[in-house]
């Protein structure tokens, strides 16, 4: 059982985020684990963190469709609710795949990647990324290619970023269904002031 974890605060308010931990080889317990879950819970939104099955090899397709049967499942139990999600690093480039359905009003993927060709010739994590992902997954750059991008997404990335270069968001054609925000300097994950500023960033697009 994949572990899922609800914070609700307003039963009456029609809104809920839901939250994709990066690793991916691990298990997000709390909202304390994530400085992203931690601004959820300080704001006091509405959200629900998601685990999602750990398959060498499979990656990017098994944890991919885990994710949107729970996703429609919940939908059509709360058909009136307005979803929102967001995801950071494995868990941005799982959300921006999302960008095909038609779930959520809105995706924030904060340092994800969108190109697994990119990342698997430039990122620092390229080693484990060659393991873990299945050669059948897809991108948000084929997403792309393909126009199939029907969700506004809010891309929110380092320029000095190893593990995910920001030269894969040039090669993305122009598109009003998405918005890339590369911040000069900024690393995978920063912390103190950095991290404060990344935070009111996404808060704006809460």
């Amino acid at each position: 059982m994949h572990k899922i974890v609800e914070y609700i605060f307003c039963r009456d308010c029609k809104k809920v985020y839901f939250y994709l931990h990066g690793g991916p080889l691990f298990t997000l317990r709390n909202w304390q684990e994530y400085p992203f879950a931690t601004m959820l819970y300080n704001e006091q939104r509405n959200f629900i963190l998601l685990n999602y099955p750990i398959v060498y090899g499979n990656g990017g397709i098994s944890d991919y469709q885990f994710l949107k049967e729970y996703f429609w499942e919940y939908k059509r139990q709360n058909p009136n609710t307005e979803m929102v999600l967001l995801g950071e690093s494995y868990g941005g480039y799982l959300a921006s795949l999302f960008a095909a359905e038609y779930i959520f009003r809105k995706i924030i993927a904060i340092s994800a990647f969108t190109s697994i060709a990119y990342q698997e010739l430039f990122s620092s994590e390229r080693s484990w990324l060659k393991d873990y992902l299945s050669e059948n997954a897809l991108d948000f750059y084929t997403l792309c290619r393909d126009n199939k991008v029907n969700t506004r997404t809010i891309f929110i990335n380092g320029s000095r970023d190893s593990r995910v270069p920001y030269q894969q968001f040039l090669v993305l054609p122009f598109m009003k269904k998405f918005k890339v925000n590369i911040l000069p300097g900024f690393t995978h994950r920063e912390s103190r002031t950095r991290l404060e500023y990344v935070v009111s960033l996404i808060k704006q697009e809460l």
